[in-house]
């Protein structure tokens, strides 16, 4: 068989979203709680006026929320920088709404742990230690996908940067033992 013929029989997936906007805004809003509190009333001065654009209040989501949770860099890698210049907010804002904390978008009401178990491909779930989602549902999510692994970075959201040894070292390990045939779902 080809090289090529045998990576189109391999089929996998990499998954870094929660099953539960529920359970996220939950988790987000627990990490809010513990923001300053002159923060979370700035914050909450501009959601009341839906000006998300605000100079203080994007300062803050990317200076305090970002920058510990989905980059834990300073600065940035140039890669990530270049994809916010091209970031469609029209998308982002249809599909989850104004930010982390803001969910209006079609996303708002996104629930699929009861379809979690219908996923029978290799599946790696990956999760951060600081990243923006509870690290229970990243732990849930892969016991109830029946043929997953879980990876755990000690990063943020953006581990392939803030953890990269980690969550290449997992990636890598998770595509060449699906690819040989040999991927085993981790015992927990």
């Amino acid at each position: 068989m080809m090289a090529q013929e045998k990576h189109q029989k391999v089929h996998a997936k990499f998954r870094n979203l929660t099953a539960s906007i529920a359970s996220y805004m939950k988790y987000i809003n627990e990490l809010r709680a513990k923001l300053p509190a002159e923060t979370v009333a700035t914050m909450e001065k501009y959601e009341k006026t839906g000006n998300y654009e605000a100079p203080e209040y994007q300062k803050i989501i990317f200076n305090t929320i970002y920058a510990q949770r989905i980059c834990r860099l300073d600065p940035w890698p140039d890669p990530l920088m270049r994809s916010l210049k091209h970031f469609n907010l029209q998308i982002y804002n249809t599909m989850q709404g104004p930010n982390e904390f803001v969910i209006t978008g079609n996303f708002k009401d996104w629930d699929v742990w009861d379809k979690l178990s219908t996923i029978q491909v290799p599946t790696l779930v990956i999760g951060a230690r600081y990243d923006t989602m509870r690290l229970e549902d990243e732990k849930r999510m892969a016991s109830l996908i029946s043929n997953s692994r879980l990876l755990i970075c000690e990063g943020s959201h953006m581990s392939m940067y803030d953890d990269q040894q980690n969550y290449f070292n997992g990636l890598i390990k998770f595509l060449k033992e699906v690819h040989s045939g040999a991927f085993k779902k981790a015992r927990s």
